[in-house]
């Protein structure tokens, strides 16, 4: 038999010599207190653990025999291995939902140690054109895994956060899914105890759309600007187009009996009817830019697109610039009225064709269509000038942005025609590229009723 640390029961020769002891035996006292770590709410785990410290204890008291000594650690040492057993259930319940915690991250997740080797891989991370699964992952230099990022540089980011400890970001397009897309890109240090940065953390998100929508409210911005100047300089515009009209009123009175030739008369009575139309486009356009900064009073009814079309074109008849310019019309006859204002789209519609006769250099063909996509109705412009470069698409639309060459535009026009679309319930559409025209397409919603 495998003899004791202590007698349990002290035999009767010993307690007849001895006198009686104010305590329990060492290994009965040794024995409650283990017991005592496991009262209570503890986890068993942890009671494991407290227990095999006592028995370390017991072992390192002065006096303990060696070979009751290497029982007692080899004891402790049994009792933390079943708390590790006990602790094993709950670490991997931990584990399971700390790991489903980052798969469903809406952001790309992973992290590498110091020799650049990948230790997670998040499920968001494998998605996309560009995601790579988390098997072929794991274990392997990140270099070996991101082969479209150059190495050095990705090196140099990772070698920043782990000598200086900081967080970094930074900002990347990419164009790996056919359209221009932005991510954020976050690089974490993270440390395994209180030394040095063992791991890095990435973070990549998607910020496209938060780009997108920011840029609209720079637009907006700049749009209320334009609103704000445009009051300051709308009475001295005003001023000479009213004498500009006037001025055609009274050859329009003039002329007929001025002119005895029929043909000369109704051509100078043409020229009149057409130079006071334009000064009320003028006047409208000075009032449209108002518009950005409160809002349009003009009336609005049914109206068919045909008409807005054709009123535009015949005032376009006599402009300088649009002379060697070939007007094709294409007009779905049975496409129903829009609701909206008549001056205001053969603004925006005039505007479009002497941007398209500029692109043309004032000579070629535009295609002018009007037809029925689903609820809405379409207003085209196609040209066949030399297009437009595709970093300039997304700034078309804004305050003074323009391509021409100084003296040919103010870069107002766009922008208005913008803010009556938008105003109309509509958008404004661009399909382009360098060498192939352009093509601006008016989207506006059909008249309450149109079937």
């Amino acid at each position: 038999m495998t003899p004791l640390l202590w007698d349990p029961v002290p035999s009767r020769a010993k307690t007849q010599r001895s006198a009686p002891r104010k305590g329990g035996s060492p290994a009965v006292d040794l024995i409650a207190a283990i017991a005592s770590e496991f009262t209570g709410d503890a986890p068993v785990e942890r009671a494991l653990g407290a227990a095999a410290e006592r028995l370390r204890g017991a072992a390192a008291s002065r006096g303990t025999a060696a070979a009751d000594r290497a029982r007692l650690l080899a004891a402790a040492d049994a009792l933390d291995g079943a708390s590790r057993r006990a602790a094993a259930p709950a670490a991997e319940a931990e584990n399971e939902i700390f790991a489903g915690i980052v798969d469903a991250l809406p952001l790309g997740l992973y992290v590498v140690d110091r020799e650049y080797r990948v230790h997670a891989w998040n499920r968001t991370r494998e998605a996309g054109t560009q995601g790579i699964a988390r098997e072929a992952a794991m274990g392997r230099t990140v270099f070996d895994v991101l082969r479209r990022q150059a190495p050095d540089l990705l090196r140099r980011e990772f070698d920043d956060v782990f000598a200086t400890g900081a967080v970094r970001q930074y900002e990347i397009t990419s164009r790996a899914t056919g359209e221009s897309r932005t991510y954020r890109v976050s690089k974490i240090p993270m440390r395994l105890g209180a030394g040095e940065v063992t791991h890095v953390i990435t973070l990549g998100e998607d910020i496209t759309e938060e780009k997108r929508s920011q840029a609209r409210v720079n637009q907006a911005e700049k749009l209320a600007a334009v609103g704000q100047l445009a009051a300051g300089v709308m009475h001295e515009v005003n001023n000479p187009l009213a004498t500009v009209g006037a001025c055609a009123e009274s050859l329009a009175l003039v002329v007929p009996a001025a002119v005895s030739d029929p043909a000369t008369r109704d051509r100078a009575a043409e020229l009149c009817r057409i130079i006071d139309l334009e000064v009320q486009r003028a006047k409208r356009i000075v009032n449209g830019v108002l518009d950005f900064s409160r809002p349009s009073e003009e009336a609005k009814g049914p109206l068919p697109l045909a008409s807005v079309a054709e009123e535009a074109l015949m005032l376009l008849r006599h402009h300088a610039r649009f002379k060697g310019v070939r007007a094709d019309r294409v007009h779905d006859g049975a496409l129903p009225p829009v609701m909206g204002s008549a001056p205001q789209l053969v603004q925006v519609l005039v505007a479009l064709l002497l941007n398209a006769a500029d692109a043309m250099q004032g000579e070629g063909t535009v295609v002018v269509r009007t037809a029925r996509d689903g609820g809405d109705a379409l207003l085209e412009v196609r040209d066949t000038g030399h297009g437009i470069r595709a970093e300039h698409l997304p700034r078309l639309f804004e305050p003074f942005f323009t391509t021409k060459p100084p003296g040919r535009g103010t870069g107002l026009g766009l922008s208005i025609c913008w803010g009556i679309v938008r105003d109309h319930g509509g958008r404004i559409e661009v399909e382009s590229a360098p060498g192939q025209g352009a093509c601006f397409r008016v989207r506006l919603p059909l008249a309450p009723g149109a079937a």
